[in-house]
């Protein structure tokens, strides 16, 4: 049953059964029920299914049907949910036989994200940053809220510190309280509202974690876009003082023209965790133009306002942060602002990768890109054909 002739193609589809903890087979929206399975069951029990293992036709778990999820033999026991982990799918064919994917895609249903807190204690926002700590910590900074333009940081710790004893997931709605008992909270946690910013509200700014702490980058303020960098760093015991963190101005004014909705992403050496280069990539860029028609006069190119696809590159060592360079001033995609990047280091020591975003055409673009880098890309080095 749902083989296939040479040259004719067949859709397979995988569904996990989180209900019923198996996994189904379909062949042309027909299932595959494994040969031996007790009438109701449609698929392979994963983790042991609704008892401890899965033995084909003698199966000593029990049965399955659409209403219940099964009943267990005296020495086999039910797993719970949180038991079904599923790492590997295999496909084998028969020998002399041929397998083409043509189109394989993975879909999640909607039981596979876990809402955790519906009414967070920080107010509503869009175009804010976020970014994740070593030990596990989160933080939240500024973006656009109902207010207008913010400058606000929360930090999210895998803790419950209240008054009163309730479930995790009540305590998530609550900031965190340090003069409070803490226990530990791994998967709800409780957010603290930190210090606000010195610098200013802003929307569509960049951050990321490096080796000295958090860098804040570019933006768009009241004012206009920016292209300041700032680095936020803690240190000390947990609801202390320094871990709080402390904000410092690393440049006013970056090489790279000042922006909002960019893309940065860390490198670190090779077999190093630590992030020590950083690569800013597009966004929307430019300086303000006077808006009164002068005669003869025209506003540079290079410096209007538009989207972006050059890419920037900052070290530790370089000033600390404060030193740029421009490793490439147009990329081969085109110009765009809110994309998003991701390192690849399944490809190279030094790649990444940039999703769509919106061009200078005003289209939203569904392409992909990949870029890597060479031997000097982490000292923001650019190798020229008349380098030695």
């Amino acid at each position: 049953a749902g083989a296939a002739y040479p040259g004719q193609t067949r859709t397979l589809r995988i569904v996990i059964d989180m209900a019923h903890k198996q996994v189904v087979l379909y062949c042309d929206n027909m299932p595959m029920v494994p040969e031996g399975a007790p009438p109701g069951q449609l698929g392979v029990p994963v983790g042991g299914g609704a008892c401890g293992d899965y033995g084909g036709s003698d199966f000593e778990g029990g049965s399955l049907d659409a209403n219940d999820t099964g009943s267990c033999s005296s020495d086999k026991s039910p797993l719970s949910l949180s038991s079904m982990f599923l790492r590997v799918i295999e496909v084998a064919i028969w020998p002399e036989a041929k397998l083409e994917a043509r189109n394989l895609k993975v879909t999640a249903p909607a039981g596979y994200w876990q809402p955790l807190i519906d009414d967070a204690p920080w107010p509503a926002r869009s175009a804010h940053a976020v970014v994740g700590l070593p030990d596990g910590d989160l933080l939240l900074m500024g973006g656009s809220g109902e207010a207008g333009l913010l400058n606000d940081v929360w930090r999210w710790s895998p803790k419950k510190c209240t008054l009163l004893d309730m479930p995790d997931i009540e305590a998530s709605r609550f900031a965190l309280q340090c003069t409070y008992t803490c226990k530990d909270s791994p998967i709800y946690g409780q957010w603290t509202q930190l210090m606000n910013a010195p610098w200013a509200p802003r929307q569509e700014h960049a951050a990321v974690y490096t080796a000295t702490g958090v860098l804040l980058l570019g933006g768009r303020t009241a004012n206009g876009f920016v292209n300041d960098v700032w680095k936020w760093t803690h240190y000390g015991e947990f609801c202390s003082l320094q871990w709080q963190g402390i904000w410092e101005q690393v440049t006013p004014a970056a090489g790279w023209i000042p922006r909002h909705g960019h893309s940065v992403v860390g490198f670190a050496r090779p077999g190093e965790v630590a992030v020590e280069t950083v690569l800013l990539v597009g966004g929307f860029g430019g300086y303000p133009f006077n808006s009164e028609v002068i005669r003869a006069q025209e506003q540079d190119p290079a410096e209007r306002p538009n989207p972006r696809n050059d890419i920037w590159c900052g070290n530790q060592d370089l000033d600390h942060w404060a030193t740029w360079t421009e490793i490439a001033p147009t990329a081969p995609f085109s110009p765009r602002t809110q994309t998003a990047a991701v390192i690849a280091p399944t490809i190279s020591e030094f790649s990444l990768i940039v999703f769509g975003g919106y061009d200078d055409n005003a289209r939203l673009v569904v392409d992909q890109w990949r870029w890597s880098g060479e031997n000097n890309t982490f000292q923001c080095k650019v190798d020229t054909l008349g380098d030695a």
